[in-house]
This record gives structure tokens, sequence and C-alpha cells, in this order.
């Protein structure tokens, strides 16, 4: 009796352990499927980035490059009516364009670099690279940008590779193949849009028109080097275009050997931050902003003029607002729909493909109080296929008739050979 007792006990246990192994062997197996699954959606990952501190990296010319872009596009993006307030991000558009230009080629590229005011052989991926890596250096501020890439699930099996090497490893971006008619890959974007700005900018996405959308998000947080002071704010009336608006909160704050220019139809100075600084420009009384934005060489004149030196008191009014342009549409006069519509050649980022940008759009928010300023920025690229080349038809074996089969194991043994012709018999 005790001998059957140890062998049922001993049976027993290896049971249990056979079954512990079948199901050690099946969660290996599942999370294996799941890891293939969620890495099959991921066309591209960031590279590792290392921050930098070295400004002398960035080369002067392509620092030129980027104040250049911002002169000749402002005046476009700033236009507004009435009351109403303006704000955008020349870097976020520039960086959102320069993944096209990477992935663009023959005239579209030569246009575009154009555009983008890049001279000669300039490297811009490698020049945004230096400049991602030294944005994560933002000290006592914060400065962080992000790019991404959506496309339809079949889409990613036509992307190019080398594109795709460039947006991970120069524009740290991640890409995704991911299904464009499901709500909820709508509701991922928009998550990441409001991650990357700090909940700033949460847009409305619909990705239904599009076969892709390029992401760049940028988000800055600085303090005032010398802070205004709360106590000093006073009450008082701001002149608008539609008339006078009563109890406007003002800053006060006066800066020692201040810098400032004096130019014809305005005033400039600016006022330095923990992490860079902000122009202020006012205009003359009876000149507008959109009268001084209109000239292309206006804030050349700002950044170039020549300045004088004296202690300034500002008065300031506290502001904060969201805005949204549509950039084809503010830069009509600037050729940009041109460039990327009417059968472009996107061919580096979409080899044997036709396809253009439909929709170029920019959410911007700012908050400047006493203690400096936040603001964010996300500009979407819309792209759709004009011709996509579709797969062949996968070969099809239709077993509607009667069929072999033959089962075997790991070891390649034949473990059984049946013959089917009434898949219904019992």
């Amino acid at each position: 009796m005790k001998k059957k007792s140890r062998a049922r006990t001993l049976s027993l246990r290896l049971r249990t352990i056979t079954v512990l192994i079948c199901l050690s062997i099946l969660a290996t197996a599942v999370i294996g499927c799941e890891a293939k699954k969620i890495s099959a959606s991921t066309l591209a990952t960031p590279a590792e980035v290392e921050p930098s501190t070295r400004y002398d990296e960035f080369s002067d010319a392509f620092r030129k490059a980027l104040w250049e872009f911002a002169f000749k596009t402002s005046g476009s993006a700033l236009t507004v009516k009435d009351d109403g307030n303006a704000l955008y991000s020349p870097i976020s558009l520039y960086y959102a364009l320069a993944m096209v230009e990477a992935g663009a080629g023959g005239h579209t590229k030569t246009e575009l670099r154009a555009f983008l005011e890049m001279v000669e052989e300039m490297d811009a991926g490698a020049e945004l690279q230096k400049l991602y890596t030294l944005m994560l250096h933002a000290g006592e501020s914060e400065e962080l940008i992000a790019n991404a890439v959506w496309m339809r699930q079949e889409l990613g099996d036509f992307v190019g590779q080398d594109w795709l090497d460039q947006l991970a490893n120069r524009f740290y971006a991640s890409a995704f193949k991911v299904d464009f008619d499901d709500k909820a890959t709508a509701e991922k974007m928009i998550k990441w849009v409001e991650e990357q700005t700090r909940g700033k900018i949460k847009p409305e996405i619909d990705p239904s028109d599009a076969d892709m959308i390029l992401m760049n998000t940028l988000y800055f947080k600085a303090e005032w080097a010398e802070a205004f002071e709360e106590l000093s704010n006073r009450q008082d009336s701001f002149y608008a275009p539609s008339g006078t608006l009563a109890d406007v909160t003002f800053m006060n704050h006066t800066y020692c050997n201040q810098e400032y220019l004096v130019a014809d139809l305005f005033r400039a100075s600016a006022i330095k931050l923990k992490n860079g600084k902000i122009d202020f420009i006012l205009p003359n009384e009876g000149v507008l902003p959109e009268t001084l934005l209109a000239s292309p060489d206006f804030l050349k004149t700002v950044y170039e003029g020549e300045r004088q030196t004296a202690d300034i008191a500002f008065s300031i009014p506290k502001f904060s607002y969201k805005t949204k342009i549509d950039i084809f549409e503010k830069m009509e006069a600037l050729g940009l729909r041109g460039i990327l519509q009417g059968a472009p050649d996107l061919s580096v980022m979409l080899p044997n493909q036709e396809a253009e940008v439909t929709e170029i759009t920019q959410e911007a928010f700012i908050d400047l109080n006493e203690q400096g300023v936040e603001a964010a920025a996300y500009t979407q690229v819309d792209i759709k296929c004009t011709a996509i080349l579709l797969p062949d038809d996968p070969f099809e074996m239709i077993f509607d008739r009667p069929f072999i089969y033959v089962i075997s194991d790991d070891a390649g043994v034949p473990l059984f050979v049946g013959v089917v012709n009434n898949p219904l018999e019992g």
C-alpha cells in the first residue's frame, strides 16, 4: 500500500510539474505574440539622445536660416481681424516641413529647401539633431520638442526605410502604422499631443481623410531673469482696435541698463528669461501690428537694428490665449501650397507612391504672467496618397473539395495523415 501511495504521490507531482511547464510555455508564447503585435505597429523609434550644452556645435549658418525663415513667414502667419490675437511657432513649422523635406526628392526637395532657407549643401537633419539635444538642456527652464508620424496600416509596407531611419536618428521621431478608421486611434494621437505639450494643447484630430500625419510639438516654460512683483500690478485701460478695454492687469518693473531700439514706426526692447529672452515691440500710436508685419524686412530690422542703452520702465498686460491657423491659407502668397500639392515628389518618403500634402495646421498656446512665460505649439501635416499601389492579391487555397492533411511534430515525425471527403461526416 505504501508503494502505491508513493507512486500516486510521485505521479501527482509529475503531473503538477508538467502542468506548470505547459502553463509557462503557454504564457511565454502569449507574451511573445503580444510583443510581436506591439512591435509590428511601430516602424521607427527615436534614437537615444545625449543632451548637449555646446551651443558652438550648432552652426551660425543654420541659425541664420531659421531666423530668415521666421522673418519670411511670420507676417503671413500672424494676420488677424479686429481684436483677434495671433501666435505662431516658426521652429515647430520648420521641424514639420523638414521631415517632409527629408522624404522629398527632385524638384520638390529643391523648392522646399529654398522655402526653408537651406543654403548650398546644408544638412538640415544634422543641424536639427544638434538643436534637439540643446533644447533638452534647459537649465532652470523647460524646453521640449517631439516628433511623430502616424500612417495607415496598409501604407506601412510602402514607406521608405531611408526616410524612417532619418526620422529616428535625426528627428528623434516615432513612426506608427495604425487603423485610421478606428476612433481609438484619434484618441491616442490626441493624448500624445496633450502629453507632449504638458496638457496645454488638446487638438481635435480626425485622421479619416489622411493616409499619413506628421506631428511636431513644442513646449517652453521659463521664468524671468528678474521677476515682476505682483504688488506692482495695476488695473488700467487697454486701447484695442475696436475700443477701450477697462480694468486690464498690467505688470510693472524697471530694468536698469536695458538695450532698446527706436525706429520710425516702433520701439523695441527685450526682457531676459532664465533661458533666452522676449523681445517686446511697441508700434507708434496709430500704427497697427499688421502694418509692421506686412513688411518682410520688419523683424530683421528689430534684430539687426542698432540699439541704445537706458533704464526702461516696462508696463505689460498679463495675457493668456490659444490660436489655430491654416498654414496653407496663411502662406498662400509664399507658394508653400504649390510646392506640396499637385504631384509633388515624395519619393524618399513613399517610394513608388504618388501623394501630396493636403493640409498643414498649427495650434499654439501662451500664458505670460509675473513669474514668466509658458508656451506650446503643435504643427500637423496631413498627407494623402493619390494613387496607392496595393500588394498583389494573395495566392488562394480554398478547401471546398476533398483534400489531404498531414500532422507532424517538432521532431519531424509524421503523426497523422488524413483525407477529408465529407467535412460533415461525424
